[in-house]
């Protein structure tokens, strides 16, 4: 009768286990998802200024359109898409597009030296510096997250309790303002 209370305190001990090291993964889960949203709404932000960069810049130069349809099309694929891998490319090609408009803003030197400029110049500025922070911590996020469930013991029951890997988020953003 003895060795059937060891037996049954082992299957309660390795079900408190699992149970607990389940909890932990859908905390891990709900941070990696929450690190996202704070992504998403920083790219938000920055999409939400580019009409406003636009027709700032088209009124000194209007015969930049090759650039502003380029920037349009590029802020409607990046809006379009959804979770860091389909996000990824168009987000750094819109980031690019961005750098490059300031660029050509800035050869403009009355329009650098309006005042909207360079408040917009410099919420974009600050925008770019939150997404790659936000962008920073998702993926941190994402590298516990699929640490955690990659390494064993808990590697063995991951995939059966449904836990997928996480999916990097690689726009490069920094350094285009």
């Amino acid at each position: 009768m003895t060795a059937f209370y060891v037996v049954l305190a082992l299957f309660a001990c390795a079900g408190l286990l699992l149970a607990f090291s389940y909890n932990r993964l859908v905390r891990l889960r709900n941070k990696v998802a929450e690190a996202w949203r704070d992504v998403d709404v920083q790219l938000q932000r920055r999409h939400d200024m580019i009409p406003r960069l636009v027709e700032l810049v088209k009124a000194y130069a209007a015969h930049e359109g090759e650039l502003f349809a380029k920037l349009a099309r590029l802020r409607g694929e990046a809006e379009t898409a959804s979770g860091p891998v389909t996000k990824s490319a168009p987000e750094s090609e819109l980031a690019a597009a961005l750098g490059t408009t300031i660029a050509v803003a800035e050869s403009y030197p009355s329009l650098r030296a309006a005042e909207n400029f360079l408040a917009l110049q410099r919420e974009i500025a600050e925008t770019e510096s939150e997404v790659a922070a936000a962008r920073i911590i998702y993926n941190g996020n994402v590298r516990i997250f699929n640490t955690r469930i990659q390494t064993p013991p808990v590697s063995f029951y991951a995939d059966l309790l449904g836990f997928e890997p996480a999916a990097f988020f690689q726009a490069g953003a920094e350094g285009t303002v």
